[in-house]
């Protein structure tokens, strides 16, 4: 007895490892292929964007380095699928799964390797894209803003006014020496609003404050009107100046700037605190306009009750029938709510996709009668397609505040999760 269950747990081991190799050398082949796609598309926007603009390729190369967080984010779980469809697929092309059932082995077993994959490359694609994904994020943006200032016709355009993080630039000519002139609009501390303008701008990145990128400014000439009093202001003028568009604390670089740049737990913190405002306006608003009503209300009723005072409480009701029908019509609502909660579950609907992806792919991957790898890559690629679509549509419904972010990220994994155990106890009947 002894002896056959050692023969037995064997037999399953060699089982699964032969499956497991399988499944890796597909996985293996389809990484590649989703890498080099993505690869390629943000090559193909880097050259429109930088190469045709003389940025040295160590900066080029520093920018894909950063994005490879994001590429693998979305390669694993692609490539999970289509590595599922293609290795079962091969596996029943050439009658391999019906030689294993036919000596015992049910589907659950032949499943079981390529389930345990699929989980574990989910977490490790969650991993990813929760540590390494903000971290080139956070360089990629720090990278990019260097950049921009430093060869300043990357972004801005010559002759042009455009808002550039908290500041609005209005540009003269650019070359290479800098932008002349130069037009800078923005706050100060006090909430003043400041106007630099200056005939040169230099860009420069100063090393001695932390990469902070910058411009020198020469023959400046500031207005900075008073934020109580429209019709005070000063003014002042300086040969040159230090001009830095970020500081060290400064919120464009910081890590919560957003919550791509963000791990979950943070992302979850933020959305946590939205929440809370959000629902104290809402009781304010429900508050405000019970008010409104019952303001309403007793306006009329002190009408109904003398209508000598008319006059005098005529104008009350309109105003407080004004105040009720704005309040309304405009019941508060949140958009920075919705979009951080988007990104917040989206941190978990992509990674985890291969889950619902290998139990999808295991009874499509049985229907295989010829050529099982070709066919299981051509399925896999129509289904990345589609899922990719899902996610689209539904992040553009999550956008409207009426529709569950959580509804529009998680139904599409939930759905191909349903049609695959659908699908498999359909085909465990036959």
């Amino acid at each position: 007895m002894t002896i056959k269950r050692f023969k037995t747990g064997k037999i399953y081991w060699k089982l699964e490892n032969y499956i497991t190799h399988e499944f890796l050398f597909s996985f293996f082949v389809c990484f590649l292929f989703y890498f080099f796609i993505f690869l390629l598309n943000q090559l193909l926007l880097l050259a429109k964007q930088i190469l045709a603009k003389g940025i040295p390729v160590k900066s080029v190369l520093l920018l894909l380095l950063y994005s490879l967080p994001t590429f693998i984010t979305l390669t694993v779980p692609f490539a999970t699928l289509t590595a599922a469809l293609m290795s079962y697929g091969r596996l029943a092309s050439d009658n391999e799964i019906l030689a294993m059932r036919s000596i015992g082995f049910n589907r659950l077993v032949i499943f079981r390797p390529v389930l345990l994959w699929g989980i574990v490359l989910g977490f490790l694609s969650f991993f990813i894209n929760d540590f390494f994904l903000p971290r080139g994020n956070q360089a990629f943006q720090k990278l990019w803003l260097e950049l921009t200032l430093t060869n300043p016709g990357l972004e801005l355009e010559e002759y042009s006014a455009r808002k550039f993080r908290q500041s609005i630039l209005i540009t003269g000519a650019i070359d290479k020496s800098g932008i002349h002139p130069l037009m800078v609009i923005e706050k100060d501390n006090s909430g003043n609003r400041v106007t630099l303008m200056s005939k040169l701008a230099a860009p420069e990145i100063r090393s001695d404050l932390g990469n902070m990128p910058g411009f020198n400014m020469y023959d400046i000439f500031s207005i900075i009107p008073d934020a109580k009093e429209q019709l005070k202001w000063s003014w002042s003028t300086a040969e040159s100046m230090e001009y830095r568009v970020l500081s060290k604390e400064s919120n464009s670089i910081n890590p919560s700037t957003g919550p791509a740049s963000m791990r979950m737990l943070d992302v979850q913190k933020v959305v946590k605190e939205k929440k809370e405002n959000f629902d104290s306006r809402v009781q304010q608003h429900t508050f405000d306009q019970g008010l409104a009503n019952w303001t309403l209300a007793l306006n009329y009723s002190r009408l109904s009750a003398d209508t000598g005072i008319k006059s005098a409480v005529q104008p009350k009701i309109e105003q407080s029938y004004t105040n009720f029908i704005k309040l309304r019509d405009n019941p508060p609502e949140d958009h920075s709510l919705q979009v951080w909660t988007l990104e917040f579950f989206q941190k978990f609907a992509i990674p985890f996709a291969c889950i619902p992806f290998v139990v999808l792919a295991f009874p499509l991957g049985l229907t295989a009668r010829r050529s099982g790898r070709a066919v299981g890559f051509f399925i896999g690629l129509l289904l990345a397609t589609f899922y990719w679509s899902l996610l689209i549509v539904g992040r553009s419904l999550g956008l409207r505040a009426s529709v569950s972010p959580f509804l529009v990220m998680i139904l599409p994994d939930l759905f191909l999760l349903f049609i695959g155990i659908v699908l498999f106890m359909w085909r465990s009947r036959l």
